[in-house]
């Protein structure tokens, strides 16, 4: 289903950051380092600008070679070696470890720039271990000249190479034993991070002065323009010693989130600081023990997982089949601008100087429209394969063939490889993004895997397709989460393999971000993903399920009741009676608990309500004993009828449970302890399906 794999990582003389609730992404920001003392050029510069005017670097770069002579050959030359311990919410996750050195193999290279990046996250009981290796080489007056990086983040690792020339950057990618290649044109100079650094030393000299340059960064496989701004000459504390810093503000175009970071004399990094889904990440300056001592990871507190979720007020009924919801987003902190969501899915409809409202509705079955797609200058990134969709393999493409059968409607193509998926893939925490080569053969993966394997098989049918990531509803609260879109007739359409619907997904869903993954994992989370994520909270406004009539929540809309003996939730259309001596418990539990309310009685009794999402293909009895015989195996089964419904109870002397059908879900209520099936008896006749709220005119 979902992930908690949105946290940040450092690397280079560049920090890298890695985005999505719920996937994996990186994001490029130059760090450049300090030299306090020296006076040479404190007006603002921009590098290879020449509407500067007499500002500009051609004209200045004679008094800048000049005036650097003041500053030292030490200041000069990058560190041959540092070492750094990577925390995230205080807890340390990992290192990172940087080398300069001579020069490189290729002709002119002066400067080689190693890093090396681990990281090991423990997260429901699950470890995601990434390791990232990067090496730049520059020319003697910084210019960028070839970057080659690899990632491991799941069992394959993805190897990337981007040679500049003059103009034109060649970009060759390798997953899965697959290589890729594509060009990106561009303008003006690129800077390689010991440019940047060199740059800043320069220009960087007091609160107030600011650099803005051009680079390339090799984990969004784009050129981008980025920004240093001096803020203010602070102490910090590094290894026990009070350092004297420059603070400075950085900024890459596109990245969605500022870096803070503390400059020494070099200025290198002394600390950097960005906020996360998860809270403020941190790289610190350290010794080579320290960092190593890092390496194992750590567990990321409860508090942190809380913060990258959005719980709502109620919970919405049959989520799987909404067909509209209305929704306002919250700052947890100021947003200077909102994203623009000019729809049609999701679109903003009012906008305040603090909140922005967003509608959702779920598109309507495309029609007759036949694959495979003939490929168009607007359509050929989401038909080709890349180093993330693999869909040139063989056994790929032999699997989409037999499983769609001879099938040649776009739509019900889709659905049958949804189904495939769906059936298929095992969840699996420990794997933060894999190429689909791995997801393939190994069936392994989080919603991104589920996702990203759909999309792969598409292509291999010949059908457009692409990755969403955003946020989606599920058992009380919106989190992270990746599904598929396929194009049919002109029009973008979701299909979740992960949280499967009935038909088109359902409008319990916000979009945020979408990629054919062309431009490597880090295109995954960008735009409103990496400006939103972690930073707001949500409030449902209104929804509609298939009748399509509005159901208004208002503003002070309790959750859920408690009245002496009885629990009573309207917005799900459930009620459940408590015996005399027994007590409700686990009255906010959300995802990944399934319980909605739970109950404890005498001699250590224990029950729980609890909801389920069925698959559309499974909406029967049979659906129903399945979920009882993994809750109660060797149970044994009995029919009775609960409010009026048909039930199915399967029980031995500790342990029972009944499931109720009800739509797209299942009703499941569990009990625990001595003489479970009497007291399963007695609870289930205190619980009622009863009408939800009454809804007013239709969407």
């Amino acid at each position: 289903m979902m992930t908690r794999s949105d946290f940040p990582w450092f690397r280079g003389r560049t920090a890298v950051w890695t985005g999505a609730l719920f996937c994996l992404t990186a994001i490029l920001l130059p760090s450049a380092g300090s030299a306090p003392g020296v006076t040479v050029m404190t007006f603002n510069i921009r590098y290879d600008n020449p509407g500067d005017g007499p500002n500009a670097w051609p004209l200045r770069k004679d008094l800048a070679a000049e005036e650097r002579k003041t500053a030292s050959a030490a200041q000069a030359c990058p560190s041959p070696e540092q070492w750094f311990v990577v925390s995230l919410g205080g807890t340390p996750v990992g290192y990172v470890r940087e080398a300069s050195g001579g020069p490189g193999a290729g002709a002119g290279t002066v400067l080689v720039s190693d890093s090396l990046m681990k990281m090991v996250l423990n997260r429901l009981g699950a470890k995601v271990e990434i390791a990232v290796t990067t090496r730049t080489e520059e020319m003697s007056d910084g210019r960028l000249k070839k970057i080659t990086s690899e990632t491991r983040a799941s069992v394959l690792s993805t190897k990337s190479e981007a040679l500049i020339k003059d103009g034109l950057i060649e970009i060759r990618t390798e997953a899965g034993g697959k290589s890729y290649k594509r060009t990106v044109p561009y303008t003006g100079t690129l800077l390689g991070p010991e440019g940047i650094r060199r740059l800043s030393l320069e220009r960087v000299l007091k609160p107030g002065d600011r650099i803005e340059f051009q680079t390339f960064s090799s984990e969004t496989e784009t050129v981008s323009r980025g920004s240093q701004t001096a803020l203010a000459w602070e102490n910090v504390r590094i290894g026990g010693s009070e350092v004297r810093a420059l603070k400075v503000e950085e900024v890459l175009e596109g990245a969605g989130a500022k870096i803070t970071s503390w400059l020494d004399d070099r200025r290198e990094t002394l600390r950097q600081e960005m906020p996360t889904p998860f809270g403020v990440a941190e790289i610190v300056l350290a010794t080579r023990e320290q960092a190593l001592q890092a390496e194992g990871g750590g567990a990321l507190p409860e508090e942190m997982f809380e913060r990258s979720i959005l719980r709502t007020a109620v919970r919405l009924p049959q989520a799987r089949a909404l067909e509209y919801l209305k929704v306002r987003l919250i700052p947890r902190d100021p947003i200077s601008t909102w994203p623009e969501f000019s729809g049609p899915s999701p679109k903003a409809v009012e906008r305040t100087g603090t909140t922005i409202d967003l509608e959702i509705r779920r598109p309507k079955t495309p029609g007759p429209a036949r694959l495979p797609v003939a490929g168009t200058e607007a359509n050929r990134e989401f038909l080709e394969p890349n180093a993330y969709i693999q869909s040139d393999d063989p056994a790929v493409r032999k699997t989409a063939h037999d499983v769609l059968g001879g099938e040649t409607d776009i739509w019900k193509a889709g659905l049958k490889l949804e189904r495939w998926v769906a059936e298929n893939m095992q969840f699996d925490l420990g794997i933060a993004l894999a190429p689909s080569s791995e997801l393939f053969k190994n069936r392994r993966g989080t919603c991104v895997g589920y996702a990203t394997l759909l999309a792969t098989l598409a292509r291999a049918a010949g059908i457009p397709s692409r990755v969403v990531i955003g946020y989606v509803y599920a058992l009380g609260m919106f989190g992270g989460h990746a599904w598929t879109e396929i194009a049919v007739g002109g029009a973008w359409i979701p299909l979740d393999s992960a949280i499967v619907a009935p038909g088109v997904a359902d409008a319990a869903r916000i979009g945020m971000s979408a990629t054919s993954f062309r431009q490597g994992a880090s295109s995954l989370v960008g735009g409103p993903a990496r400006q939103l994520f972690g930073r707001t909270d949500i409030r449902i406004l209104e929804f509609a399920e298939p009748d399509h009539k509005v159901v208004a929540v208002p503003p002070d809309a309790a959750p859920f009741t408690v009245d002496g003996d009885g629990y009573r939730n309207p917005w799900l259309g459930i009620a459940l009676a408590k015996p005399e001596g027994w007590k409700f418990v686990k009255l906010d539990a959300v995802w990944p608990d399934p319980a909605v309310v739970g109950l404890e009685g005498p001699a250590g009794m224990k029950a729980e309500l609890q909801e389920v999402y069925l698959l559309p293909w499974k909406i029967d009895q049979d659906a129903a004993r399945l979920n009882l015989a993994g809750v109660v195996p060797g149970g044994k089964e009995r029919r009775v009828r609960i409010a009026g419904h048909s039930a199915i109870i399967w029980e031995n002397p500790d342990k029972s449970a009944l499931a109720v059908l009800d739509g797209t879900e299942a009703w499941l209520l569990v009990v625990t302890g001595k003489d479970a099936p009497a007291v399963l008896t007695k609870l289930a006749s205190g619980l009622n399906l009863m009408e939800r709220p009454e809804a007013g005119e239709e969407r």
